[in-house]
Formats: structure tokens, C-alpha cells, sequence
């Protein structure tokens, strides 16, 4: 029997795994936590969204963005909105 051109099942699973990690982290090292809001200083995440990051998926991962976009101000999830919050140091 011959392959017909279709990667083998596993190719396939390797590949989809790749592309489920290929949303980068926010994070821009600068690691301190804001303790009124909870959310890092640098790219607004919480200790738990940062902490999970690795295991999330390309999905949860997209949903972490946009409620960081919400929460810094920003009209997109390209859009800097209020940046990092170093002023209020």
C-alpha cells in the first residue's frame, strides 16, 4: 500500500502541536506585580495566566491577549493602549 501524498498520522499531530505554540509570550522581563490589580507591571498578565502560558494552547492563548488589551486600554491586540505601567513607579 502506498502513501498518496497524506503525511503519516503522527507527522500530522507533531505539525498541529507546532502551530499551537507559535503565539509568542507578552512578556517584556519586566516581571513585577502590580498588588492592587494583581497583573504584571510588564505585560499585564496575572500570576496565573503567567504561569500557565506554557501549557496553553494557540486559543487560550488568543484570549489571554485580548484580555490583556482590554486591560491595558488598547483598541486591538496590536494596539500598546496604555504600554507597560512603569509611570506610576
Amino acid at each position: 500500500m502506498s502513501n498518496t501524498g497524506s503525511k503519516p498520522a503522527t507527522q500530522d499531530a507533531i505539525q498541529q502541536a507546532l502551530l499551537e505554540q507559535m503565539i509568542c509570550s507578552p512578556c517584556i522581563s519586566v516581571c513585577v506585580v502590580d498588588q492592587p490589580t494583581g497583573y504584571c507591571k510588564g505585560c499585564w498578565r496575572t500570576m496565573d495566566e503567567i504561569a500557565e502560558w506554557p501549557r496553553m494552547m494557540r486559543q487560550q492563548r488568543i484570549e489571554v491577549l485580548e484580555r490583556l488589551a482590554e486591560r491595558r486600554g488598547a483598541s486591538s491586540l496590536t494596539d500598546r493602549g496604555r504600554g507597560p505601567m512603569l509611570a506610576a513607579d
